[in-house]
């Protein structure tokens, strides 16, 4: 049934042939523009010709009624409500960490820029069931649109015959917490849903996969001006599998016959590196195909598809991501090899206890996945797939000033004067105007431009992230890491730097420019608190105790044993603290006891970060004095 191709000896003409689909979108492109057109130009009546022309089904209202759902769901097996159920909440704990996240970043001193996400209004999932209900498709599409927190979830799909949407599909929304579903399904919903016509809602985005005038519709309808979004180009189903001599034959048979038995036009690919372990796949398919209730379905798709026999795992890597499958099963002793190399597949599927299956239903992965090696430019769906996200930009007075000379430099470049204009004047005016009070950001950026170092530090003690490090030396990195983490505030040190000779240089204009921008940000250090820390680490020891207030000094106590912790040097640790005193006019007091000097440098820059946390603790609102409390 399935072809065996030598892949090493094929010509290029011969390759490409051999991972073609078997039914491309361009074959019914054409057929679901017209249905499209026509329901833009006649819509409802068009909608009801083509459900009964096509479906042989077309209600008064497409919108199945409520109590039908519940009926539906009354009368499931309690077993088969279950694995609904379990399937969910795997999908759910899964997709549970996905999904854009809200943050502010201030871009200069003064001016704030934000992202906000917020889910999409209407969202439509379209669920085959042509020849099988796909109620795990359901799943997959409706629980990261409840994460996203979609106001309106729509359901479409294709009735089976004059009865309707098939009962497990309505009893699984119901299970789903869903009551909106429509029995309209082909090129005919995706038009229906992109016009808001015969009585389905216009949808801001549709989803799911479907055959491939579903998916050539979906493409077209977004395509049209104030068409709705689409989530990824979801076709006929497919898998490739990668095996090696080792590989059970049956098991890879098994999951080569699970996707054959989707539908006609799906595709099954086989990579082997020999030919007898094409031969015992293939003489395992036909053994294991008889008993499948589906196996003309399967013969079907069979007929298209391919056992590639390649020479090497780098061969097999290139006919996967020259394929970029919508799933990819691993079945060879190199599977860590081969999933490090593979760039462009849906899902992967890594050993021979890990069959495809069990991602179509309940691993928790979601399985609406880019077919037709759209792989190579989209992912799955994802809670971030029914979200979108708005920036938000505030600026004061002297935000503006600030940031104006770069923008009407490089508004002058592109000679857009408008643009220019328009940040000249709030430039002139904010000149003009009285200085602003209240409560201003605890943040500060400074810039050290040296001939060895050119260094950006940016600081913002009221949040507790990001923290973005650079400096070229790695340990270096780790330990001004460890000084925003323990210290709460959020960290930016992005450095080019000469490290030819060493980093002495680096680390201590990094240090200078750190204490330059803290300064900036502590402004008249109203209300601040002074403190001692002390801090284990392992064998180690370190104290810190920071007078914000006090004047420019710097003591450390301790004899770090060895000359450098990866590239950054040992003698660095006090010089580092020296700096940052100077630069920021504080008094920094080190005292450090151990063995090891990886421990002891880390729990000096631990140390020191938890000093900063206590010392910058707002416990007032006076100015502060030299003596006793900040406060």
């Amino acid at each position: 049934m399935m072809e065996i191709l030598n892949w090493t000896a094929a010509s290029e003409e011969t390759r490409a042939a051999a991972l073609a689909r078997p039914v491309g979108i361009d074959t019914a492109d054409a057929a679901a523009r017209d249905i499209v057109d026509a329901i833009r130009d006649q819509g409802d009546a068009g909608v009801r010709a083509y459900a009964q022309r096509l479906d042989g089904y077309a209600p008064v209202s497409f919108r199945v009624p409520p109590d039908a759902i519940r009926d539906a769901r009354a009368a499931m097996d309690p077993a088969d409500a279950e694995a609904i159920k379990a399937a969910a909440d795997a999908v759910r704990r899964f997709h549970i960490r996905q999904g854009y996240r809200n943050y502010s970043v201030e871009t200069w001193p003064g001016v704030t820029a934000s992202r906000r996400a917020t889910p999409i209004d209407t969202a439509a999932l379209y669920v085959p069931a042509g020849s099988a209900p796909l109620v795990s498709t359901l799943v997959m599409l409706a629980v990261p649109a409840q994460l996203a927190g979609v106001p309106r979830i729509v359901v479409v799909a294709p009735p089976s015959g004059a009865g309707g949407v098939n009962p497990a599909l309505l009893a699984a929304a119901d299970l789903l917490g869903l009551d909106e579903v429509y029995a309209l399904g082909g090129a005919q919903a995706v038009a229906a849903l992109a016009g808001g016509v015969a009585g389905l809602p216009r949808a801001d985005k549709i989803f799911g996969p479907g055959n491939a005038y579903v998916a050539a519709a979906k493409a077209y309808v977004s395509s049209l001006p104030g068409g709705p979004a689409v989530d990824l180009p979801a076709g006929p189903s497919e898998v490739m599998v990668i095996a090696d001599d080792q590989a059970d034959p049956e098991l890879v048979a098994s999951d080569l016959l699970s996707q054959a038995e989707h539908d006609p036009s799906a595709q099954v690919m086989l990579v082997c590196f020999d030919g007898a372990t094409a031969t015992r796949v293939t003489a395992e398919v036909e053994r294991l195909i008889t008993g499948l209730s589906r196996a003309d379905i399967a013969r079907q798709a069979l007929s298209a598809s391919r056992a590639l026999v390649c020479n090497s795992v780098d061969d097999a890597i290139e006919i996967a991501n020259l394929y970029a499958p919508e799933h990819l099963i691993l079945q060879a002793e190199a599977s860590e090899r081969l999933l490090a190399g593979v760039r462009h597949a849906g899902s992967i599927f890594v050993g021979a206890w890990t069959p495809e299956a069990a991602g179509d239903y309940a691993a928790g992965p979601n399985h609406t996945l880019p077919t037709a090696g759209a792989a190579k430019a989209h992912g799955g769906v994802s809670v971030e797939s029914f979200q979108k996200t708005t920036t938000i930009l505030r600026a004061s007075r002297d935000g503006a000033a600030a940031m104006a000379p770069t923008v009407e430099r490089l508004a002058a470049l592109e000679q857009l004067d408008a643009h220019a204009l328009a940040m000249r004047l709030r430039r002139e005016k904010a000149g003009l105007v009285a200085p602003e009070t209240g409560d201003q950001p605890r943040a500060g950026t400074r810039r050290r431009k040296t001939k060895e170092t050119d260094v950006t530090v940016t600081v913002d003690l009221d949040r507790d992230g990001p923290i973005r490090i650079s400096t070229g030396i790695g340990y270096f990195d780790h330990m001004l890491d460890q000084i925003a983490r323990h210290g709460g505030f959020s960290l930016d040190v992005a450095v080019e730097g000469d490290l030819e000779i060493d980093g002495h240089h680096t680390i201590e204009d990094v240090c200078l420019t750190f204490g330059e921008a803290l300064r900036d940000a502590l402004g008249d250090k109203r209300g601040l608190g002074r403190f001692g820390f002390e801090l284990p680490m392992d064998e180690s020891r370190a104290a810190v105790w920071i007078d914000l207030s006090g004047r420019p000094f710097a003591r450390f106590d301790g004899e770090i044993p060895g000359e450098s912790v990866g590239e950054f040097p040992v003698e660095m640790t006090a010089h580092c603290f020296r700096s940052i005193a100077e630069s920021l006019g504080a008094a920094i007091h080190v005292k450090v006891e151990g063995e090891n000097a990886h421990h002891m440098v880390e729990s000096c820059f631990k140390a020191f970060g938890r000093a900063l946390r206590q010392a910058l603790r707002i416990e007032g609102d006076a100015l502060p004095s030299t003596k006793g409390v900040l406060a």
